[in-house]
């Protein structure tokens, strides 16, 4: 991406305030900019999609509601609206299995939690994909669930207009419609950066600002790397761009900077097992001869010891947040103290973007909150759900991929010999020749 913009403003006679630049995050963002400052003295903004949602609507007056909005309006109805609506009691009793139970006995239970949390991914998912309020009417089946959260979604929007406000899926939606109706900015170039990671409603506010400006739009991703489905992101935005763009011209990074080239022979190959990726052929200068090891057991202690003869930076990745609190405490940066080594945890999804000289990955497990985790959707996500998974654990075969490749050097996996993850055994079946046994 530096180079697309160094390139457009010396070689293009681009200005700097001709090209919009956005990327996936906000570290993401901020550290791209850094680096354009740095390696060429340019002065250019760059921005994520909300980031750039709300420059855009800055005279407007919005005021952005508080993230725990919607978490404490659900309470509210459960706890307080419906208590004595009848109906809807027995409509939460029924979804839940518990029809016989008084309802002041299920409150607090954790199918009612769970519950609480799937309504709230539900509408998160149901606005990030811009649907409107009679797309309900369409859904023909689930009425009890329905009808609850469309209860829901209305008291929540209720209490955003009484307040004056807007959520995070509100801006993109209401920036575009800012963009469709008055004059902005001119942009001659827009970049945007992972772009394996946008959404429908992204795609609608990036088409805007192109039909506004007339600009030209380069998108930089990785297919191999698309693991924000529950966020609402689609892949499909990204295989069938020329879909959405009309006429592309298509460039392939083959050479990786990070990975020697026997780890990406192996990663390569794992990923393509994915009906959904575009084909690459990764090449790599470095050399490792066996750079998967595996160690047998649970002893993390132990393998961080073995490593830290060799490397002073350790990272360590897990499926879910708690997979290290059974072995250390953290701080709220994932930093584990260690005086002879700089040790930091994470999970997967977090990682994608960094790396370090090496890397561990725990809770490699054949479990449902192991890698592949096993939690499988609620049915009723399906309505407001994109791009579904063509081939088993599609999505965690692409997030085993980025725990494989954050490393610079070796990859270690402690691993559950009684209870081996499936991606593990599959590793070890088909890339003998790359894995050490330690």
């Amino acid at each position: 991406m530096i180079g697309k913009i160094r390139y457009l403003i010396e070689r293009k006679k681009i200005k700097e305030d001709e090209i919009l630049c956005i990327s996936f995050t906000r570290d993401a963002s901020v550290n791209l900019e850094k680096n354009i400052k740095k390696n060429y003295n340019y002065n250019i903004k760059v921005y994520t999609f909300h980031k750039l949602a709300l420059e855009i609507l800055k005279n407007e007056n919005y005021k952005i509601s508080p993230p725990d909005t919607l978490e404490i309006v659900v309470d509210e109805y459960f706890n307080n609206t419906i208590f004595n609506n009848k109906d809807m009691i027995r409509k939460v009793k029924k979804i839940m299995n518990k029809i016989d139970t008084p309802y002041i006995n299920i409150l607090n239970s954790v199918e009612l939690i769970n519950l609480k949390k799937l309504i709230i991914t539900f509408i998160n998912l149901f606005k990030t994909n811009n649907y409107k309020l009679d797309y309900f009417l369409k859904i023909k089946k689930d009425k009890d669930i329905i009808s609850i959260i469309i209860d829901i979604y209305i008291m929540y929007e209720q209490e955003l207009k009484s307040d004056s406000s807007i959520d995070f899926n509100d801006m993109i939606s209401l920036a575009t419609t800012y963009v469709k109706e008055h004059k902005i900015k001119d942009y001659k170039y827009i970049i945007v950066d992972e772009y394996q990671d946008t959404s429908y409603v992204r795609f609608l506010f990036l088409k805007e600002i192109i039909n506004k400006s007339n600009a030209k739009i380069i998108c930089v991703g990785d297919d191999y790397q698309s693991i924000y489905r529950f966020n609402g992101c689609d892949l499909n935005m990204f295989l069938n761009f020329k879909k959405y763009f009309g006429y592309t011209k298509v460039l392939k990074i083959n050479n990786t900077y990070r990975n020697s080239q026997e780890l990406i022979n192996v990663a390569g190959d794992f990923i393509m097992k994915n009906k959904r990726q575009l084909y690459k052929k990764l090449r790599s200068s470095k050399r490792l001869d066996k750079p998967i090891k595996i160690m047998y057991g649970d002893n993390l202690k132990k393998l961080i010891s073995i490593i830290k003869l060799k490397y002073k930076n350790i990272l360590i990745l897990g499926r879910n947040n708690f997979d290290i609190n059974k072995y250390f405490k953290i701080n709220s940066e994932g930093i584990i103290d260690d005086n002879e080594a700089n040790i930091k945890y994470l999970t997967i999804h977090a990682s994608k973007g960094l790396e370090e000289d090496v890397v561990i990955i725990i809770n490699l497990k054949n479990d449902t909150l192991g890698m592949p985790s096993k939690i499988k959707d609620d049915k009723i996500l399906k309505y407001v759900s994109t791009g579904v998974d063509k081939y088993p654990y599609e999505e965690e075969r692409r997030l085993f991929y980025v725990a494989l490749t954050r490393t610079k050097n070796e990859v270690y996996l402690l691993v559950d010999r009684k209870n081996p993850s499936i991606f593990v055994r599959e590793l070890i079946k088909n890339y003998p020749k790359y894995i050490e046994y330690i």
